[in-house]
């Protein structure tokens, strides 16, 4: 039993090192390309890449809140409320750290975004962040479909071990069995001999 509980225990342990191996280079390729992309202004790709890692992560018990921040943009003043304006209309901020200060922000799919495109280099190096960005995402969908496949081989190897100890409990139960047999028809047979009917 110590010899099967030991097997199992070998067994599990090597398939969670290759498991966590597999698993842990898809994901640290899109944790550091989206820090990477943070690092060179790149939010557009951070966004992207940060999508994929949570595909390879279970959301956590509690999240960390992160709530949006708002500038108030028109101030009507009611008779309700005449020391302090009230605000009809709020509009999200994008918080961005200091060292993006002099940098310039272009929204994607807007017009200076389109006129960046028009620069060959610009143009060269945005198709190769998608080249990357695709590669990065068939990577997660391989190492999702190996984590699918992964589960379903433990479960059967799960099932296929268990139903191996049953076997082997059976057997064991079927020569306990015949041996409290055997022990009963020796000492049957000997009490009759004792007797003297054999």
């Amino acid at each position: 039993m110590k010899r099967i509980l030991f097997v199992v225990f070998c067994f599990l342990f090597s398939s969670c090192t290759i498991y966590t191996e597999k698993q842990s280079q898809a994901l640290s390729r899109t944790i550091y390309a989206t820090k990477d992309s943070l690092d060179e202004a790149r939010i557009d790709l951070a966004d992207k890449y940060s999508a994929e890692a949570t595909r390879l992560v279970k959301p956590p018990k509690k999240r960390v809140e992160i709530p949006p921040v708002y500038k108030k943009t028109i101030p009507v003043i009611s008779s309700q409320s005449k020391n302090s304006p009230e605000y009809i209309n709020k509009q999200r901020v994008l918080v961005i750290p200091e060292k993006y200060k002099g940098d310039t922000v272009v929204v994607v799919s807007s017009a200076e975004y389109e006129e960046l495109l028009k620069d060959k280099e610009t143009f060269a190096q945005i198709k190769k962040d998608f080249e990357n960005l695709t590669e990065v995402r068939d990577q997660v969908d391989q190492e999702l479909i190996r984590q699918m496949e992964y589960n379903d081989k433990m479960i059967k190897d799960l099932n296929m071990m268990q139903k191996k100890l049953i076997e082997k409990d059976l057997a064991i139960l079927q020569r306990n069995i015949i041996i409290v047999v055997l022990l009963l028809v020796i000492g049957a047979a000997t009490y009759l001999r004792i007797k003297g009917i054999l």
